[in-house]
């Protein structure tokens, strides 16, 4: 913990453990402005959009969480989208929890907002519509950082090595659309297991974006906080 006479910081590991943060989320909308991404009020609190030839990306922050009314969906703080234009069914979608660190958001946005290497140079489809490859080169960060792996008869759970943190792969939907199962990243309190926060994001989430959610999980680099995590 370091700290000055005004408000002390502590710095906490690992950082799916940290909790929120209100400077670091209002910085993430500060960066998809900068990257040219629109912005517009509404109910639930801010929508951005960025529209490109052959694709377009959309989030939506609620700062205090959009509630669920009727729907048995948790909470959401943000959500991104992707399709291939307007009025076109979403490809793909990613939600966050309000509880979720944000630099798991954070991470997810800079990847969705950065030019990837691998895109198609020729004028193909948007490197964030590309067709998602194999689940291990997602999965390979928190191989590498001793997670510890679970394989059921369809997915594979990744578990921290202190049971705390946790993602589970997907299962791709039939050719109907149906019967997928999407990717779940969660941690949860070792008291008792309740579920802190979690992440969802579709099947079809574009390989490095989803591995980058990985890694920013993974990192064993300590993130500050202005107060302590309820964990």
């Amino acid at each position: 913990m370091t700290s000055n006479s005004d408000s002390p910081v502590y710095l906490i590991a690992p950082c799916y453990l940290a909790g929120p943060d209100t400077s670091m989320s209002t910085a993430l909308t500060a960066h998809l402005e900068a990257a040219g991404w629109a912005r517009k009020p509404v109910r639930a609190g801010l929508a951005f959009s960025h529209r490109e030839r052959g694709g377009l990306v959309e989030a939506v922050h609620a700062p205090d969480g959009t509630p669920p009314g009727e729907s048995p969906c948790p909470a959401l703080s943000w959500e991104f989208t992707a399709r291939p234009g307007p009025g076109r069914p979403s490809t793909w979608s990613v939600r966050f929890t309000p509880a979720t660190p944000p630099e798991l958001p954070t991470a997810f946005a800079h990847a969705l907002t950065s030019p990837d290497p691998a895109a198609d140079p020729d004028g193909g489809a948007p490197h964030y519509l590309q067709a998602p490859g194999l689940t291990d080169l997602t999965t390979a960060p928190l191989q590498q950082a001793r997670w510890q792996r679970d394989i059921g008869s369809y997915w594979s759970a990744w578990n921290a090595p202190d049971r705390q943190g946790v993602v589970i792969t997907p299962v791709a939907p039939g050719v109907d659309g149906y019967g997928g199962a999407d990717w779940l990243l969660a941690a949860r309190r070792a008291s008792d297991k309740t579920v802190m926060w979690m992440a969802v994001a579709h099947p079809n989430t574009p390989t490095h974006l989803m591995r980058t959610l990985c890694t920013a999980l993974a990192s064993p680099a300590p993130v500050p906080r202005q107060r302590k995590p309820a964990s």
